[in-house]
């Protein structure tokens, strides 16, 4: 059984175990803003995160016009009703995916997402790889 001076005790620990559990110390990253922030998570096609370190930014629509399964639903004008578009843009996807993770690895990015979705801070500069892209899904 306690005693009456025990509970003020325990009540005293926990209090200060509470505070204490409520501070850390201030990492260098939360002291200063980071250079890159995500400010539309549907516009990125490849990594995750809110705050990337080598992102690169591209036209997704520039991209596409030149996958050459994509350029040939567009020359015969397929719609989602015929057969063989369905395999074409099966097709025209995963080159498209390709060419991300190709180039993500290649230049040492981190994510990759459409011109707007990823916001540059304090002066830094966000590449834009849509000719990069344009390349690697017309090989």
């Amino acid at each position: 059984m306690l005693g009456t001076g025990s509970w003020r005790r325990m009540v005293v620990f926990a209090a200060i175990c509470g505070l204490a559990a409520g501070i850390r110390p201030v990492a260098a990253e939360d002291a200063e803003e980071a250079a890159f922030e995500v400010v539309d998570t549907d516009g990125i096609y490849l990594g995750t995160g809110k705050c990337p370190k080598a992102p690169g930014v591209l036209v997704a629509d520039d991209v596409w016009k030149e996958i050459p399964e994509y350029k040939k639903i567009l020359a015969d004008e397929l719609t989602e009703d015929d057969p063989e578009y369905h395999l074409l843009m099966l097709k025209a996807t995963e080159r498209f995916n390709k060419a991300l993770k190709a180039l993500a690895k290649r230049d040492s990015h981190d994510m990759l997402g459409e011109v707007g979705s990823i916001k540059a801070n304090n002066g830094a500069k966000i590449p834009d790889v849509t000719a990069e892209m344009i390349k690697l899904v017309t090989r």
